[in-house]
């Protein structure tokens, strides 16, 4: 039969009682309270000094409006190119506001300020080309940010890389 004396279940001599119990469990509830007290503070947090860091996609979003302001720009130089190129620009704009929908912190459009370009100059031939060169650089930037994206944003990024070359074939 076991007495206190020979029971040797507990090792080291500990042997939980109800004392103990009961101070291990306030000590327990001491602890979660202040480490909830401390959250709700800003000692555990970043200050607002700190700004968010910059969305990966940035430079593919103000490739974006870069692509959109030279289709104005061409517009501009040669009207007879409308039924081409409209719908074209209209889809960088899409783009851009997909693109910014997706990002953190959003940005607006006002941040990206149009590029200052030489107005476009020369015949219809001229000007095509121009934008056929910028959507084949503009198609291996999407492309390069798709690679390094996020899965969940590799689909619409994988679409703008699809567009931008489909862009290049048109202008060709």
């Amino acid at each position: 039969m076991r007495t206190r004396g020979n029971d040797h279940s507990w090792s080291a001599g500990f042997r939980p009682n109800r004392r103990r119990l009961l101070r291990a469990s306030a000590a327990t509830a001491a602890a979660g309270l202040a480490g909830a007290a401390l959250t709700g503070c800003d000692l555990l947090s970043p200050g607002p000094d700190t700004p968010p860091a910059p969305d990966a996609l940035t430079g593919l979003l103000a490739g974006t409006y870069a692509l959109v302001a030279a289709y104005d720009a061409a517009l501009a130089a040669d009207t007879t190119l409308t039924t081409l190129l409209t719908p074209l620009r209209e889809t960088h704009r899409t783009h851009a506001a997909a693109l910014g929908a997706i990002m953190s912190p959003r940005p607006s459009p006002s941040s990206f300020t149009a590029p200052t370009t030489a107005p476009v100059a020369g015949d219809r031939k001229a000007i095509l080309k121009s934008l056929r060169t910028a959507e084949v650089g503009a198609a291996k930037q999407a492309a390069e940010a798709c690679v390094t994206t996020t899965t969940a944003r590799a689909v619409l990024v994988g679409e703008i890389a699809a567009a931008r070359a489909t862009h290049a074939e048109v202008l060709a």
